[in-house]
């Protein structure tokens, strides 16, 4: 069985080994064609690759600048696998999941991808580390049913797509070029009639603290995938309506902060003091997607003017 691991990449020395390293236990199991999408490296991201390449035969792709959609889908097309993994330079697969995966779509022709869960191991110390391993949204991602319950849309860090899929939706839009291209590939995949569903296995991902730049561009993309995907992504829905008014009102925001301190509390892994400090940065997350969303919002205005 033929897999292709296209794995997107900038500045990622201090994972990159650890995630090639976990691609080569496969080689034995699976005839391996690795491709490796870099976005401008400047550290020794490259020399560590090319490490690999008497190894693994990696091929080295470079975005041209043209961010995350626009990589993955030339990370694809230049393969022939039958089987396209998605892999994020910072995760550690699950070689059981891949394995699993396979046979799970070989078996259900209505099934488009599968992926595995996400087990975050912060690289940073500190509030903002820890918030990334313990956030809300981890504890409802790991809550997700697994197959055979479809998910509504799958995350592209540790993710295997059918080859045939992906042709017949068109591939990745390159329109995607800060983030939603894993929303807007897996909604086109919904479109099309097939499913989409978590396995039970959990990957490794090595998370930086990067919580200002993440979360605005994330927020930029709301507007985007809203664009494309009215009927699955409304902008403004409830949530954002209430953000968007505590932003404006700042009288709003201790309200906005005790809705998240109830949800943390609710969950026993934490202690106290993670649960308050936890819901403090939840709130500047939420905060901060939002002047993301406000920021595309005026940009797309200035532009049309």
């Amino acid at each position: 069985m033929k897999v292709a691991f296209v794995i997107l990449t900038k500045n990622s020395e201090r994972t990159m080994d650890k995630c090639l390293r976990e691609i080569l236990r496969l080689k034995s199991k699976f005839d391996l064609e690795i491709i490796v999408v870099d976005g401008g490296s400047i550290d020794n991201t490259l020399s560590i690759v090319k490490h690999y390449q008497e190894h693994l035969g990696v091929k080295i792709l470079y975005d041209q600048g043209k961010g995350l959609g626009y990589a993955r889908d030339i990370g694809w097309r230049s393969s022939s696998a039958e089987y396209i993994v998605m892999l994020d330079s910072d995760v550690l697969l699950n070689e059981e999941f891949i394995a699993e995966a396979i046979k799970v779509l070989e078996r259900d022709k209505e099934l488009g991808a599968v992926a595995a869960k996400l087990k975050p191991i912060s690289l940073d110390k500190g509030w903002f580390g820890r918030f990334q391993e313990k956030n809300l949204a981890i504890h409802l991602h790991h809550q997700d049913p697994p197959y055979p319950a479809e998910a509504v849309a799958l995350h592209t860090a540790c993710t295997v797509f059918k080859r045939k899929v992906l042709e017949e939706v068109g591939g990745f839009d390159e329109f995607f070029d800060l983030a939603k291209e894993d929303s807007d590939i897996s909604y086109r995949i919904r479109k099309r009639g097939y499913k989409l569903s978590y396995l039970n296995y959990y990957a490794i991902h090595l998370e930086r603290a990067r919580i200002l730049k993440t979360n605005f561009r994330y927020g930029r993309s709301y507007v985007l995938i809203s664009r494309k995907h009215p009927n699955m992504e409304k902008l403004w829905r409830f949530k954002n309506i209430v953000l968007t008014s505590s932003i404006v009102f700042p009288i709003l925001q201790p309200l906005i902060y005790l809705y998240y301190l109830r949800r943390y509390i609710k969950l026993q892994t934490l202690s106290f003091i993670e649960k308050v400090i936890l819901s403090l940065i939840e709130l500047l997350r939420q905060d901060l997607r939002t002047i993301g969303m406000l920021y595309q919002l005026i940009l797309d205005r200035l532009q049309t003017h």
